[in-house]
């Protein structure tokens, strides 16, 4: 193996090298997955689509690794997607997100920390999704949808999303009862959503996802609404609201929900749909700029 500069690595460059490969592939980052709200377009039927996602987001390291703060990290997000739609009322798809973010996982290799100041690439596994929904939606006035997915992290990493008592709490009345240090290595989202068709080429859809570890504890309530305009046959407008109210069950103190407002665009250019967004979070729990955009095409 020869570096780039065709001379053989010394014995800490193979131990750096060793470290950004574990990290890579092990490490989840703070928030991977793209933000995207379900009932909008799926696969046309008897079709694959695939998407590419990507989006900018400031991130938070969890209490417990930066001295008790909420130390603000930024991140580069990435989804790949590859459904299949056998009939107009149902699809199926695979997911793989990805991050370029600060490592937030310590993990030990040789009785070593390998915590690697900076960024590096990071795996947020794969998600199974399942989506059914009503085939003559844009017919109705109102119609109702359901999405299944199954998330698949990996081992020793953080699933962020997802809350869990805050052992540090007990006795402690300033401390947070609830913090997202979840670490389950299977958890299940069920995304119940309703879509309403408004006069003038309005529509409305709310997503209502729960997220709960299966193998782990952990759970959150992060309901979405998108709401636009079609402006003609090739632009749509509109904006987008996306939130983390706290554990299923549970609302927390505002400053503590995740609360993200977006500007959308959405249009077709030969054959391919792009969709783009500009947001900023309503909160301390997400504030900064966040960006976002995806390109889909039906094969």
């Amino acid at each position: 193996m020869r570096s780039i500069i065709g001379k053989e690595p010394s014995g800490p460059q193979i131990q750096l090298l060793r470290r950004l490969i574990v990290v890579a592939l092990f490490a989840s980052p703070c928030s991977v997955s793209a933000e995207e709200i379900q009932g909008n377009d799926p696969a046309s039927p008897g079709h694959f689509q695939v998407e590419q996602r990507l989006g900018y987001v400031t991130t938070f390291n969890p209490p417990a690794q930066a001295g008790g703060q909420r130390v603000p990290q930024h991140a580069l997000t990435g989804e790949t997607e590859i459904g299949y739609s056998p009939t107009e009322w149902y699809e199926i798809a695979l997911t793989s997100p990805y991050a370029f973010a600060r490592a937030n996982v310590p993990m030990t290799m040789g009785g070593m920390d390998n915590g690697i100041p900076g960024y590096s690439f990071q795996s947020g596994g794969v998600t199974i999704r399942q989506t059914l929904i009503q085939g003559d939606r844009l017919e109705r006035t109102a119609f109702l949808g359901l999405v299944s997915r199954t998330i698949l992290s990996p081992q020793g990493g953080l699933t962020p999303d997802l809350w869990v008592a805050n052992k540090a709490a007990a006795g402690n009345p300033n401390a947070p009862r609830f913090v997202q240090e979840a670490n389950p290595r299977v958890a299940q989202m069920f995304t119940p959503i309703i879509g309403v068709n408004l006069p003038n080429d309005y529509q409305l859809i709310f997503n209502a996802n729960m997220t709960f570890g299966i193998d782990g504890a952990g759970s959150a309530f992060e309901p979405s609404i998108r709401f636009v305009k079609r402006l003609n046959d090739r632009w749509t407008v509109g904006i987008e609201h996306f939130s983390n109210l706290g554990p299923i069950g549970t609302v927390l103190p505002w400053h503590q929900q995740m609360q993200t407002l977006y500007a959308v665009a959405d249009t077709r250019f030969k054959g391919f749909e792009l969709s783009f967004g500009i947001g900023y979070g309503l909160t301390n729990a997400s504030r900064g700029l966040a960006l976002k955009t995806s390109i889909g095409k039906d094969f």
